[in-house]
């Protein structure tokens, strides 16, 4: 039996286009009968198993082949250097919420950065009455930071929320290069929300009214 794709839904995307120092792994995998052979060429020259791919760019082809045939496939893969730069967090996100009390809630915040951020959820409150120290910086408790991932930080659940909880919530992101943050206001009541109240949870400028 000549050589065939065992996956070839996997091999539809041709062309990687990954950052320096990362691992691209391409799919070749093939049946046939009797058991096919398996080369891999970069740029229509022989290249072993184990020399390293990541860091190359150009086109990498695998060659599978037995007696009654043999079929090829080529990836084309393109290292996008990247600079480092400051966070930046996407527009509009994290978004105002309005809630009743005892539901769950989750603010998210998108960030791209190079190198790793890393992210604080930050929740304004009042010491003695006042919302800023001597020092003129705001009073704020940290409510989560990243630790090894940092995707998993881009999303704060609340649960079970009570209207102690409503405020400004702040994502802060932040790396050697510098930091940016952004905020959302959530409003806990007792009854459902009107029409009103959740046509306020898209604006960023203030508590919602």
């Amino acid at each position: 039996m000549a050589p065939q794709w065992a996956h070839p839904e996997k091999m539809e995307k041709k062309l990687h286009a990954v950052p320096a120092s990362k691992t691209v792994k391409f799919r070749c995998q093939a049946s046939g009968n009797p058991n096919p052979t398996l080369k891999w060429y970069k740029n229509g020259r022989e290249f072993k198993r184990d020399h390293r791919i990541g860091g190359f760019k150009g086109n990498y082809t695998c060659v599978v082949e037995n007696q009654y045939g043999s079929i090829n496939h080529t990836y084309q893969l393109d290292v996008v250097e990247r600079s480092p730069h400051r966070p930046i967090l996407q527009a509009g996100l994290p978004a105002n919420r309005t809630t009743v009390v005892g539901s769950d809630v989750e603010f998210e915040c998108k960030v791209f950065s190079v190198p790793q951020p890393h992210i604080q959820w930050l929740k304004h409150i009042e010491v003695n009455g006042s919302r800023v120290g001597s020092d003129g910086l705001p009073y704020v408790r940290v409510l989560k930071h990243s630790g090894v991932n940092s995707s998993d930080a881009q999303v704060l659940a609340l649960y079970n929320v009570t209207e102690e909880e409503s405020g400004e919530y702040i994502c802060k992101v932040s790396n050697y290069i510098g930091e940016a943050n952004q905020s959302a206001w959530l409003t806990v009541t007792r009854y459902e929300p009107t029409g009103n109240h959740r046509a306020a949870q898209g604006r960023q400028s203030g508590p919602p009214g």
